[in-house]
């Protein structure tokens, strides 16, 4: 599904790494922002006993995909920015026990006239999540592939397999994660994410294109 913006937006030609943020709460501070810029939010929520916290993404934010296991619930999202929201609270999913938030921040060089998103996968489990192919070759640049992984202990997640320009990790506390971005503003190409296993674990996966 595509997310149009503006009919005669110029074409984005690149996009960049800009900011991040994490929490451990059901709320988020937005960075310093600018319109156009994309936000993606990545947030697991546990609470202590079921049903899962309620998918909950902040105010404007487009889900990518949700996944329940047991009290948990992870969920990713996105959302273009129209400049005002630096510095402000962002609520999102909300658990008893715990809560994991990694915000990124990404800046087009052109405003964005429309966002693409791939189909996202997602698996929450008990076990060792599957590896996931992020299949992004063939796609129109620019386009971000995204990986995050979490887990439901005091170890902070992290991946066994995935290529990235960097990551992010929320590693304070019960319930953590770690998020990493490629930026592929020649030709998008395939990746293998995997995550190591920490016991009770969530792996989520995918891409975003922008035109």
């Amino acid at each position: 599904m595509s997310f149009v913006f503006i009919d005669d937006a110029p074409a984005v030609s690149s996009m960049a790494f800009q900011a991040s943020a994490t929490s451990t709460g059901s709320t988020i501070t937005c960075p310093t922002v600018q319109q156009y810029d994309v936000g993606v939010l990545i947030d697991y929520a546990s609470n202590s006993f079921s049903p899962e916290p309620t998918q909950a993404g902040p105010s404007g934010f487009t889900s990518l995909s949700t996944s329940i296991n047991g009290a948990r619930r992870g969920t990713a999202s996105y959302k273009v920015f129209n400049g005002t929201e630096s510095g402000s609270t962002l609520t999102g999913q909300a658990g008893d026990a715990f809560n994991s938030k990694v915000l990124l921040v990404f800046r087009p060089n052109s405003p964005i006239g429309t966002v693409t998103p791939s189909t996202w996968l997602e698996e929450s489990t008990g076990g060792n999540p599957s590896p996931q192919i992020i299949a992004a070759s063939g796609g129109q640049a620019p386009l971000i592939r995204i990986a995050a992984a979490s887990d439901n202990n005091t170890t902070t997640p992290s991946f066994s397999a995935g290529t990235f320009d960097a990551t992010v990790t929320q590693a304070t506390g019960t319930g953590r994660t770690i998020a990493g971005y490629a930026i592929q503003n020649s030709a998008g190409s395939d990746d293998s994410v995997d995550m190591n296993d920490f016991g009770t674990n969530w792996l989520v996966s995918g891409w975003l294109r922008f035109s």
